[in-house]
């Protein structure tokens, strides 16, 4: 029996997306039809809209979207629909997101980064980008300089070229939870090949001035590669302004995607020169019968033609699913703009960072940080925990605070506290922190 689209979306997965709309408020129940409510109007962005959209917010004070953000409806029906055709087929207004939106992902996330859609690969997540441009890369006879706010898979994977390669790694450490441009300087020479950094630090919120560190690895013949997963659709990225010559990029925080998959950036007069593709993949023709009427006895009997560009970083089948709900993760952080995202941000943690700190902690993110993390330390983060845990059995609070997807870090690095801000956040959520951590 063939179901339709109608019989579909009241089935297992719109059920599940229903159970998370069940604690919503009432005015969040508009989304739940087949249009969504718009939100932006007249070129301002209804915040309120915004947060309805994300059914989680609603049910739970969330400030871990540094971890994992929470999946908006509208992404939830880019999911469904690519479900839907794959198990229907085609028919009842249904469509193969391969001959359809799948074409718009590369220009849809060179939009946000001002790059060229031939500048952007498929890849399996940002520390393999990262580890791709490492493996692409003639490294050899010299260094790579890092620093300790770097992510720390990453500094495992230039720690582990050291010790199985002899790769020189330079880690420069922080001062006070910053990186000082001048220390970054001290630790690059003539042998340096690449400067690798993450944009946005997960530790703290820090942001690198990427364009220094772009001039300082240019002027000594090195590249720069940038880990852009925490700020890439909250922050404001231009690859070209910045001069960032290698990024990588996941989908599941600031781009309100999922797990499986994002992107890889190559400078387009880099590819196939200072960075290889080292995933080998194409096709070959078959220069013999019954392949071919006509064998040319001048070529072998197999030819093979090796992905060239940008798509000699890519190999094997992407997680398509992901990309289809990434696309409308893409269509609504466009309608909001960037702009208006980081002043919405903006906003929410400025108020952290003047009113965390009376209740005993400490501000470890730099002071102007244009990015959606602030990060405290806290003498003891086990009562930190015991307050919240406490409000929530009490029932004056639901934040989760265990678990990879918890509402909130604690106790990270063993006395960090870590906030990370994005669209469906609004200032009860920060009024219901307050109260639970005073």
């Amino acid at each position: 029996m063939q179901v339709n689209r109608r019989e579909w979306l009241s089935g297992s997965l719109a059920a599940a997306s229903s159970a998370a709309l069940a604690g919503c408020s009432a005015g969040s129940q508009a989304e739940t039809g087949d249009v969504l409510s718009p939100v932006v109007s007249g070129g301002a962005v209804d915040w309120e809209a915004v947060r309805n959209r994300f059914p989680r917010a609603l049910n739970e004070t969330y400030f871990n979207c540094a971890a994992q953000h929470p999946l908006g409806i509208h992404t939830v029906r880019g999911f469904e629909r690519y479900i839907d055709f794959m198990h229907n087929g085609p028919g009842g207004g249904r469509e193969d997101f391969w001959g359809t939106g799948y074409r718009e992902m590369k220009p849809a996330f060179a939009r946000l980064i001002n790059a060229k859609p031939e500048e952007i690969a498929y890849c399996a997540g940002t520390t393999v980008g990262e580890n791709l441009v490492a493996s692409g890369m003639d490294l050899s006879g010299g260094n790579v300089v890092t620093n300790d706010l770097h992510y720390t898979a990453s500094l495992a994977n230039y720690l582990t070229r050291r010790d199985k390669f002899g790769l020189d790694v330079r880690i420069v450490k922080h001062r006070d939870w910053r990186i000082d441009i001048a220390d970054m300087e001290k630790a690059v020479d003539k042998n340096t090949k690449l400067i690798s950094v993450s944009f946005v630090s997960s530790v703290n919120g820090h942001v690198e001035d990427l364009k220094k560190l772009s001039d300082l690895a240019h002027s000594h013949g090195a590249y720069l590669f940038a880990d852009i997963i925490q700020g890439c659709g909250a922050t404001p990225i231009d690859v070209k302004s910045m001069g960032i010559d290698f990024a990588a990029c996941g989908m599941y925080k600031w781009l309100q995607g999922e797990h499986g998959f994002g992107f890889m950036y190559v400078k387009e007069d880099l590819q196939g020169t200072a960075l290889k593709g080292t995933q080998f993949t194409g096709h070959p023709d078959y220069n013999y019968k019954p392949w071919t009427d006509s064998p040319d006895p001048a070529q072998p009997e197999f030819i093979p033609h090796p992905q060239q560009g940008i798509a000699q970083f890519q190999c094997s089948t992407p997680a398509v699913i992901n990309y289809a709900g990434q696309l409308e993760s893409f269509r609504f952080i466009e309608d909001l703009g960037i702009e208006n995202i980081r002043a919405h941000a903006r906003e929410l943690t400025s108020r952290l960072e003047k009113e965390l700190p009376p209740l005993g902690f400490t501000l470890i993110t730099p002071e102007g940080s244009e990015s959606g993390i602030r990060a405290f330390l806290h003498p003891n983060t086990e009562e930190v925990r015991a307050r919240i845990t406490r409000a929530n059995e009490e029932g004056r609070a639901n934040i989760s605070i265990s678990g990879a997807n918890s509402a909130l870090t604690v106790g990270r690095g063993g006395n960090q506290v870590r906030f990370s801000v994005s669209v469906y956040n609004n200032h009860s959520d920060v009024d219901k922190v307050l109260d639970v951590l005073s």
